[in-house]
């Protein structure tokens, strides 16, 4: 049970941060900037999820 909960953390997390990261696409393809806040969420949120401790 407890590596289900961890694997749809993981998923939500990496999720997120693709959205973030959309974010950014579109305010740099339309307005030629890029929202800091979102890049380093994205970033944060990819990470957290990359690194989400495993248990064996």
């Amino acid at each position: 049970m407890n590596m289900i909960i961890r694997r749809i953390i993981k998923i939500t997390l990496i999720l997120l941060s693709l959205g973030c990261f959309y974010v950014v696409y579109l305010m740099y393809s339309n307005l030629s900037f890029i929202d800091t806040p979102y890049l380093y969420g994205g970033i944060l949120l990819f990470l957290a999820g990359l690194f989400l401790p495993k248990k064996k």
